[in-house]
């Protein structure tokens, strides 16, 4: 087994945010020498537990492991279907573990990705849930600058205490493009209340 490969792969799944608690089952699976093999993962969020599988697969050219995709699944209480979507894993286009949750739970997230050409971008991504592709993946639908959508526009247009600070501001900002979902403080006529 490639030590270096490992860490690599260590940081890998780290940075895309399912954590350092995976690393002893896929040293054991590395070390087992298997040409693809995959790995489970769950989290709770709320009212819902993301189940994902990491899959690996080895180079026909060396020793080294790929982390190239998760399928995630999103299981809510009381649903009875659990929608599911491969995201793949890539240098600049990877979904996080958490954006991968916003985006099945029906949210938007907004990204810089590369395109075809190596040329960055910034858009608005989220799922469409009637469009499935021939792989049984929802489609991405991407709204772009030129979709005319300004977050820090749209929030500014309410009375939301964390707006006055530039580091809440900011904070929220950065929460909401992650597709997250944010409390915030409302201020009408003089009343706080939190939502």
């Amino acid at each position: 087994m490639n030590q270096k490969n490992l860490e690599f792969l260590v940081d890998q799944i780290k940075y895309t945010g399912f954590g350092d608690t995976l690393t002893p089952a896929l040293k054991e699976q590395m070390e087992k020498g298997e040409k693809e093999f995959t790995i489970a993962h769950e989290a709770s969020f709320g009212s819902g537990t993301l189940s994902s599988e990491l899959s690996f697969k080895k180079s026909d050219q060396s020793e080294l492991y790929f982390f190239n995709s998760y399928k995630a699944a999103l299981q809510k209480e009381g649903a009875s279907h659990a929608p599911e979507q491969i995201f793949y894993v890539s240098k600049d286009n990877t979904f996080t573990m958490k954006e991968a949750f916003n985006l099945l739970e029906g949210r938007a997230v907004n990204k810089d990705l590369r395109n075809k050409e190596g040329e960055m971008y910034n858009c608005w991504t989220k799922l469409n849930f009637t469009d499935a592709e021939s792989n049984g993946n929802f489609k991405m639908n991407q709204y772009h600058q030129n979709y005319g959508y300004d977050l820090e526009a749209a929030v500014s247009k309410h009375s939301i205490k964390e707006l006055e600070t530039p580091k809440f501001k900011e904070d929220l900002l950065n929460s909401l493009k992650k597709g997250n979902l944010q409390s915030v403080t409302f201020v009408v006529s003089g009343v706080e209340s939190k939502m």
